[in-house]
Parts: structure tokens; C-alpha cells; sequence
């Protein structure tokens, strides 16, 4: 009599998923802006000079304003999937320890799905404090001393 070998599936499965969710996040930093350059900084200002203007027409002449098509946005669309996956991969590795499948595969999805959301958040967070540091310097370079 053999005895049955059970495969860890949502371990494995969490793990394909936390996987996907490190891809998702780290692409759009520094695959994405190779095979999809972004606008240079004129062409943005002019097309978004164009929509206000179209926009100024329509409701002078009291028409409804009809936005253009938009462009597919990978940046959201993969930010979107890395949390996706990421929390999906966090939720299989908890099934995969409730159903007493081998520790490993659990540990290593719930790390690879927190640490792709945790990518998400420290990008999103050095942004913020970019900016903060930004508007000090305009108000530095002003004359505006703040109380703090």
C-alpha cells in the first residue's frame, strides 16, 4: 500500500501569487519607463492647455464636453495588480498553515506578499516626503520661516 502524497497546493499557489505581486511592483519602476517612455514635460502642458480650452468651448457653447479617449495607464494597472496579488498571496498562506501544509511554502508567500505591498507604500511614502521637501525649499527660498 502506497501512501498518498499530498501537494500544498495553496502554498505553492500563494507563493506563484507573491511572485507576481514582487513583479507587478517592481516593474513599473524599472522596466515600464523603458518600453513605454513617459511625455516630455511641453507636450504634457500643451495637451492639457488643449482639454481646458475644448472645455471652455463646449460649456460656452452649451454642449456637453466629451473627454477624449484615454491611454491605458500601466502604472495603475500594475500598482493595482502588485496589491491585488500581494494580499491575495497574504490570504492563500493563511489557508496553507490552517491546512497544515508544509510551514515553508505559508512563510515564504505571506513574506513575498507583504513585501510587495510594502513596496507600494515606500514608494507612495518617499513620493510624499519629496514633495514635502520641495514646498520647504520654495518656502526656505521665499523667506518663510515655519514655527517648527
Amino acid at each position: 500500500m502506497t501512501a498518498s502524497i499530498r501537494r500544498p497546493w495553496f502554498g505553492l499557489s500563494a507563493t506563484l501569487l507573491g511572485c507576481l505581486a514582487v513583479l507587478a511592483a517592481v516593474l513599473p519602476l524599472w522596466v515600464l519607463p523603458v518600453l513605454q517612455p513617459p511625455e516630455p514635460l511641453d507636450k504634457v502642458i500643451v495637451s492639457t492647455a488643449e482639454k481646458v480650452k475644448a472645455r471652455i468651448a463646449a460649456q460656452a457653447k452649451g454642449v456637453a464636453y466629451q473627454e477624449p479617449a484615454r491611454h491605458t495607464d500601466w502604472y495603475r494597472v500594475l500598482a493595482a495588480a502588485a496589491a491585488t496579488f500581494g494580499a491575495l498571496a497574504i490570504v492563500l498562506a493563511a489557508v496553507s498553515a490552517v491546512a497544515r501544509e508544509p510551514r515553508r511554502f505559508a512563510v515564504v508567500a505571506a513574506a513575498l506578499g507583504v513585501g510587495a505591498l510594502l513596496f507600494q507604500l515606500s514608494v507612495a511614502v518617499a513620493t510624499a516626503l519629496i514633495v514635502c521637501l520641495l514646498i520647504l525649499a520654495v518656502l526656505w527660498a521665499l523667506g518663510i520661516t515655519l514655527p517648527f
